[in-house]
C-alpha cells in the first residue's frame, strides 16, 4: 500500500473506524474536527492503540497537525462522515452545508466519497453541489464515489461508482481480508442501503408496537425472551439515514408510510422511556444525575 493521502472530514465513531483501518494499511490519514481549525494526523500506532473514539479522545496523544485547508488541498481522496445534529427539515439543509464546507479546497485528480447515507438520487445532488462549488466534473476532474456507513457491525459491501469509475487503491483502503468490497452504480448502492435501512427499521417498529400490546402480562415474558436484547443504541444509530431517505418523497408513497411509521414508532418509544424513567425517579425520590459510561 503506498502513501495515499487522505483526510476524513468529520469526527464520528465510523468515519474514525475507516480511518484507523487505512492509517494501519499505511496511508496518510488526516482526522478533521469540525468545531478544530486542524486536521490531526492519525500514526498507525495510535490508530492500533486507540481502536474507537471514546479511547482516541481520552488518551489524548500528541499529535501533528496543519490547517484543514492545507490537509484537504493535498488529499487523494476526502471521506465524508460529518457530525448531523439537525433533524426533520434542518437535517438535508445541514448536510448540504457541511458538504460545501468540506469540498471547496479539493484539488483537481482528488476522489471525495460520501459516507453519509443519502435518500434516492442525493449523490445526484452532491454531485450537482460539488460542480457548482469547485468547478471540477465528477467523472473528469475528479471522482466521486458513495459508501454510506451507518454503524459498526458491518461496512457496506458495495461502493458505489459512477460509470467506468473503479479505483482500486480506494478498494484496497476499504476491503478487509474477510470484506471484499465490490463497485456497483450509484443508483444501485442507493437502492440496496435503502432497502436495508427500511427493512431494519420497520422490524424494529413492528416489536415494539407489538410488545405495547402486553400490557404488563408477566406471564407472556417467556414468549418474548428473544426481543429482550434489544437496547435504544441500536434503535437510534441510522435514524438519520431514515429521515433523508423519506426527505426523498413529495406526496404519498408506500414507502414513506413504512418510513415514517417507523421513525414514529421510535421516537414514541424512546419518549415512554424518558418518562418511565421520570416517574421511577419520583416514587423512588431519586435524583438523576449525569455519568459517564
Amino acid at each position: 500500500m503506498g502513501k495515499e493521502k487522505v483526510v476524513v472530514y468529520g469526527l464520528t465513531t465510523e468515519g474514525y473506524l475507516i480511518a484507523c483501518q487505512m492509517a494501519i494499511k499505511g496511508a496518510d490519514v488526516y482526522l478533521v474536527d469540525e468545531s478544530s481549525p486542524t486536521a490531526i494526523l492519525l500514526k498507525p500506532e495510535v490508530a492500533k492503540n486507540c481502536p474507537n473514539i471514546d479511547s482516541f479522545k481520552e488518551d489524548e496523544p500528541l499529535l501533528a497537525m496543519i490547517p484543514i485547508d492545507d490537509a484537504i488541498s493535498k488529499a487523494d481522496y476526502l471521506f465524508f462522515t460529518p457530525r448531523i445534529r439537525k433533524i426533520n427539515q434542518d437535517l438535508k439543509a445541514e448536510v448540504s452545508s457541511k458538504f460545501k464546507d468540506a469540498i471547496k479546497e479539493i484539488k483537481k485528480g482528488s476522489t471525495v466519497i460520501c459516507c453519509l447515507a443519502t435518500g434516492f438520487d442525493g449523490n445526484k445532488e452532491n454531485i450537482t453541489i460539488l460542480k457548482h462549488v469547485t468547478s471540477f466534473e465528477a467523472g473528469k476532474s475528479v471522482s466521486y464515489y458513495y459508501f454510506p456507513l451507518n454503524g459498526l457491525s458491518e461496512t457496506p459491501s458495495v461502493i458505489g461508482s459512477l460509470p467506468k469509475s473503479k479505483d482500486n487503491k480506494l478498494l484496497a483502503l476499504l476491503s478487509t481480508s474477510k470484506d471484499k468490497k465490490t463497485f456497483v452504480d450509484i443508483s444501485s448502492a442507493e437502492h440496496i442501503h435503502a432497502i436495508h435501512t427500511i427493512k431494519r427499521f420497520s422490524g424494529i417498529c413492528s416489536i415494539l408496537e407489538v410488545c405495547k400490546l402486553m400490557n404488563n402480562n408477566t406471564e407472556s415474558n417467556a414468549t418474548f425472551d428473544d426481543f429482550k436484547n434489544m437496547y435504544l443504541d441500536d434503535m437510534i444509530n441510522g435514524l438519520d439515514d431514515l429521515r433523508l431517505l423519506g426527505s426523498s418523497f413529495e406526496g404519498t408513497n408506500p414507502l414513506l408510510y413504512l418510513i415514517n411509521g417507523s421513525i414514529r414508532g421510535i421516537t414514541g418509544y424512546a419518549k415512554r422511556l424518558i418518562e418511565i424513567i421520570r416517574i421511577t425517579l419520583k416514587n423512588h425520590e431519586l435524583k438523576a444525575s449525569k455519568t459517564k459510561i
